[in-house]
């Protein structure tokens, strides 16, 4: 097996630096700006590098807000994946104080990722797809469909949970359970942000409105 000589070597550690400077240079911008503040030449200047040299690293503007994307969605779920399918899988053993419990645990893991970042967190929502149809097929990239991605592992999760609680789902109904799941936590994280009340009155809306939408979903099963 060919070994890379030390500059080689080098050259592959100062290009993964600058293409982390990259990432780093447009999740700042998107934060402060949203999508429309995003060009390649303000993602460049930020990084520290000509604009001709963005093309070393990504092939396009698209391409880089795609990895970004990936790589904000799995530190987003990393986390709360696995607490989320265990508290779905064992929630007919749980009573109610159990339940409140665990899902304010699942909550606050929410609440917690939304605050370490709120301006990106407020620049998705603005930037999420709405009624678009090419075709009957919704059209949005990048950062801008965050979101639905966010929201399609969402639905992962439940199927994951519901099928090692042993039950079998109709789709729509589970859709509809983290349609609304979701739009409450987005409403409510601003709400929490503009300082209309606090997280933990938040969360604890929440977790009584969500143990009525998981024992309507567990009862359609």
């Amino acid at each position: 097996m060919a070994m890379s000589s030390p500059a080689e070597s080098k050259r592959e550690l100062a290009k993964a630096k600058t293409r982390r400077a990259l990432l780093k240079s447009a999740l700042h911008l998107y934060s402060a700006e949203g999508v429309q503040g995003m060009s390649m030449n303000k993602v460049a200047k930020g990084a520290g590098i000509a604009q001709p040299s963005f093309y070393n690293h990504f092939s396009s503007l698209d391409a880089l807000q795609n990895e970004l994307s990936q790589q904000l969605k799995e530190n987003y779920f990393s986390p709360m994946r696995m607490a989320w399918v265990s508290m779905l899988k064992d929630y007919d053993s749980l009573n109610k104080q159990e339940f409140n419990q665990r899902c304010q645990q699942c909550l606050t893991m929410i609440f917690d990722s939304a605050f370490q970042n709120i301006g990106l967190f407020q620049h998705l929502m603005e930037d999420r797809p709405r009624i678009s149809l090419v075709g009957f097929e919704q059209t949005a990239n990048g950062m801008s469909s965050l979101i639905t991605d966010i929201q399609e592992e969402w639905s992962d999760i439940f199927i994951q949970g519901m099928e090692l609680s042993g039950r079998t789902f109709e789709l729509s109904n589970l859709n509809l359970c983290i349609d609304m799941a979701t739009a409450q936590v987005h409403e409510l994280i601003l709400g929490c942000h503009q300082q209309r009340y606090s997280n933990d009155q938040a969360i604890s809306m929440l977790c009584n409105s969500f143990n009525g939408l998981f024992m309507n979903l567990f009862n359609n099963t």
